[in-house]
């Protein structure tokens, strides 16, 4: 009888425990880590050098990036970003700063697909952003397809989903 009563304690704890209506990240249950939803960008010059590298010439600073959407009254929203620094992984070594943000990829898996980004003096560049689950699946900017960054089988997943503009 206490084996009976112990192995429906655990069922009944296993089966709280595990409800996939209670994790967003579609694991196969509450205890599977979370995939937040991200958007990244390196943006390069014609001859390949980091634009989003303060000490490269003709560079851009975070202060000198706007990251921004129009809501349905037309007035500019702010959107949160980071630029994350180069990176290095087991299998693989990325050179090259990103522009990163959680909000901009919330927003646009929400419904709202345009965004505006403005590097200097630039005039600012249209973004259409189309996400799908977890991941963002492309990227339009003033129209024209920006692909991704080169990336092996074998590379990490972050690896594979940063896009490349060349300007």
């Amino acid at each position: 009888m206490k084996k009976v009563f112990i192995v429906l304690a655990v069922m009944f704890i296993v089966g709280i425990g595990c409800k996939k209506t209670i994790d967003p990240g579609g694991g196969p249950c509450a205890c599977s880590p979370i995939m937040n939803v991200y958007f990244s960008l390196s943006v390069k010059s014609s001859n390949g050098s980091d634009l989003l590298n303060a000490t490269n010439p003709g560079a851009y600073s975070k202060d000198q990036i706007q990251l921004y959407y129009k809501d349905a009254q037309g007035v500019s929203k702010s959107v949160d970003f980071s630029i994350r620094p180069p990176f290095s992984t087991p299998k693989t070594t990325y050179a090259f700063n990103q522009l990163f943000s959680n909000t901009l990829a919330e927003i646009a898996r929400s419904g709202n697909h345009i965004f505006f980004l403005k590097l200097g003096d630039r005039q600012p560049m249209e973004l259409n952003v189309k996400v799908v689950g977890t991941k963002t699946e492309r990227l339009l900017i003033d129209q024209v397809e920006v692909p991704l960054e080169p990336a092996t089988a074998d590379d990490e997943l972050y690896l594979k989903s940063i896009f490349s503009l060349k300007l």
